[in-house]
Parts: structure tokens; C-alpha cells; sequence
């Protein structure tokens, strides 16, 4: 979401100092744009850090996640044990972190001493936990105006928007989730109608027609209704600590509805995180494994089946059907009449080859695809505005 509108707001002539706290930083740069780590975070005086550093090393134990690296891992628990420290103690704060790890973290202090050091005239973050929540709050606590921006439903984020000490303004995907914040208790917060930035690259293109035929003919599936399914990451169980569905699980599904009705065909798309190999009996199937990008993979499709993965709402914010199998009230979209439940995969194989499928609802009110990054840019604009001096 961040990486279109600060885009946006550098060809606008805007100094934007960019910040990806975590695995951001690496998708920033793969973005073409310029952007900082955690480590700006850090104390300008070393000194004041390096008894923490110190602690925090202690802490860290096996390989991190390939986008971040060990300077910028040494430098999230640094910060996050030193305001934990400076609040509890440090014998405290270690039996805490060894306890909960990085959700123990919440250096106020440490974004109040960044916005004290880089005096900006507005704060852009995602909802996400920790150290954004830090920045939103330091924000608040300096008077600089804040927003914080909304991607899906915002369920597990309640917790903090609705604590009263949050952004001052909020953008969502649609009307439907500032009604029910609003009704939720939401106060302090503005919230804008503005949709989601990263979809926007699923804006409907003259051309596809022509490109949904061509992706189809390379994949062999022309004359067929295709199914997609993208997996859950292999090895992951749900909230509820239910497996999700094995791959070899679910080919056996769609081979059933291939059996039942010749004119089904599926693909079947790994999470990225986790690949895996077709299982066998894949006889009417296609593996996924990069060959399409996430709109290729939905343009191809006729319908989409899932458990909780994003590509349900996506599809269904482009008129597809959609099946959610066994999670929906952990996928969340489907309370909102964005697809259709069963409740197993055997109920998704009735339901598909007796060709029950149907279109989503058309009430969720979400502005346009595409025009989410110009509306949130627009936002930002008018509280730049307000801002004196700012231009």
C-alpha cells in the first residue's frame, strides 16, 4: 500500500523519508524506490544503544527472513528492548521478550526521538502492530497529524484503533469497515473511504480480453472453466490451530469435480512463500510456480477457491465467484456476501461441479479499482494544506 503513494508523492515534488521497518525495506527497493531501514531508528548516540545492543544479542538466535538483514534485526531489538527497559526494567524486559518475542515491542519513545530528530509535517503508516503503532502514537504525543492506513477489514487491528490514542485519520477499503468501527466505538480517528492502493494494478485494462485468452492458450486451458485455488502456506494452521488443506488434499478435490464434469480444469497456485511440487494424479491440472503474476493467475480464472488467502476478495472484487472452504471467518471477506461458504472440501466439490456457483454481492461499496492510491494522495494533499508553511 505505502510503496504507490509515496511514489505518487515523490513525482509530486514531496520529501518523502521512506521507512521499511521490517521485510518493507527489501520490497521498497525491488519498487525502484529509495528507502531506509529500522536502523534510522536508532539513537543518534550510540552509547545510549550499546547496552541494549548488547542484551538484544543475547535474544537472537537462528536465521532471520531473507529480506532483512542481521544489522537490521540487531537494530529492531535494540530499540524495542531498550523502550521495553527503560519501562519495566531491563531483567523485566528480557523475561518478557523471551516470553512474547517482537510482540513485546512498542518503542514510543524511540519514534518520539525520530520525529524529534527529522521533524516532518505528516506521518504515513499501515495499521500493522509494534513499531508502526509506536510511530502513530509518538506522532500524537508531538501534534504532528498522522494517518494510518487500512488495508482489509481491520479485525485484528481493533485492539488499537479503538483505543482512543491512535491516528488521526484512517483510510479503508470501503464504507462497510468505517460503519463498523464507527459502531464499534471508534473515537479520535477520521476515517476516509479511499480502497486499498495495492490493488490497484487489478484495474480492469482495454487489452483483456485478448490477454485472458492468450494466457489461457499457453496454459492449455481454452476451452475449460478454471478453477484457481491458492494455497495456504504449507505447514501453517489456522487461528483456530486447524490444518489448512495439504495440496495433495486438494488435487484430489478438484480431480473429483474434473470427473464428475470433463469441462472443469484448475490451477493451483503455491503460497510463494512455500512451493511445493504437483502431487500426484494431477491430470487435469496446472502448477503455478511463478509462471503468472497475481492478476494473470485471476485472469485466467472463472472461479476461485480458497481457504483464507487475499486472492478471494480480489477475485471477487473483479465480479468472479468465489468458494471459501472451511475458514471463512478467518478469510473474513465472505461475511460480506463476497463469496460463498462450505464448509469442507467435499462441499466444494458439490457445489462446483453441480455448477452452483454464483457472482458476489455488489453491496461492499468499494471505490473503484485504480483509483485508490489518487484518492489517499488527495487526502494527504488537503492535510498538507492545512499544514503552514507546507506546499
Amino acid at each position: 500500500m505505502i510503496a504507490p503513494v509515496a511514489r505518487g508523492l515523490r513525482a509530486l515534488g514531496a520529501d518523502v523519508d521512506l521507512v521499511g521497518f521490517t521485510t518493507a525495506r527489501a520490497a521498497f527497493e525491488r519498487a525502484d524506490l529509495e528507502a531506509g531501514s529500522v536502523i534510522k531508528m536508532l539513537d543518534p548516540d550510540p552509547a545510549a544503544d550499546a547496552p541494549y545492543r548488547e542484551a538484544a544479542l543475547t535474544l537472537l538466535t537462528g536465521d532471520g527472513h531473507a529480506d532483512v538483514t542481521r544489522e537490521e534485526t540487531e537494530a529492531y531489538f535494540t530499540i524495542g528492548l531498550r523502550d521495553l527497559a527503560e519501562q519495566l526494567g531491563l531483567d523485566e524486559a528480557m523475561r518478557r521478550v523471551r516470553i512474547e518475542g517482537r510482540k513485546a515491542f512498542l518503542p514510543v519513545s524511540a519514534m518520539e526521538r525520530y520525529l524529534l530528530q527529522t521533524k516532518p509535517d505528516l506521518v504515513i503508516s499501515t495499521t500493522s502492530p509494534r513499531f508502526e503503532l509506536a510511530l502513530l502514537r509518538a506522532a500524537r504525543r508531538q501534534g504532528i497529524p498522522s494517518v494510518a492506513m487500512g488495508d482489509l477489514f481491520l479485525v485484528d487491528e481493533r485492539e488499537w484503533i479503538l483505543s482512543g490514542d491512535y491516528a488521526d485519520h484512517l483510510t479503508v477499503i470501503s464504507p462497510v469497515v468505517a460503519e463498523e468501527l464507527a459502531r464499534d466505538g471508534l473515537v479520535g480517528t477520521q476515517t476516509h473511504v479511499t480502497g486499498n492502493p495495492a490493488f490497484d494494478t487489478m484495474r480492469p485494462r482495454p487489452d483483456d480480453g485478448a490477454r485472458r485468452d492468450a494466457l489461457r492458450l499457453r496454459l492449455g486451458l481454452s476451452d475449460r472453466t478454471v478453477i484457481l485455488w491458492p494455497a495456504a502456506q504449507l505447514g501453517a494452521v489456522a487461528s483456530d490451530q486447524r490444518p489448512y488443506a495439504r495440496p495433495d488434499e486438494v488435487v484430489a478435490a478438484m480431480e473429483r469435480i474434473c470427473e464428475r464434469d470433463p469441462g472443469f480444469a484448475y490451477l493451483l497456485r503455491p503460497h510463494p512463500n512455500a512451493p511445493f511440487e504437483m502431487p500426484e494424479g494431477a491430470r487435469n491440472g496446472v502448477l503455478d510456480l511463478g509462471i503468472l503474476t497475481p492478476e494473470e493467475a485471476l485472469l485466467t480464472a472463472d472461479l476461485v477457491c480458497v481457504e483464507v488467502s487475499t486472492m478471494g476478495l480480489q477475485a471477487a472484487l473483479l465480479g468472479k465467484p468465489v468458494v471459501c472452504v472451511t475458514f471463512a471467518h478467518e478469510a473474513g471477506f465472505p461475511r460480506y456476501g463476497l463469496a460463498q461458504v462450505v464448509e469442507s472440501l467435499d462441499g466444494a466439490v458439490d457445489l462446483i461441479a453441480g455448477r452452483r456457483f454464483a457472482l458476489p454481492s455488489k453491496d461492499f461499496s468499494m471505490p473503484p479499482l485504480g483509483s485508490a492510491t489518487s484518492n489517499v494522495i488527495r487526502l494527504l494533499q488537503r492535510l498538507a494544506a492545512s499544514i503552514d508553511g507546507l506546499h
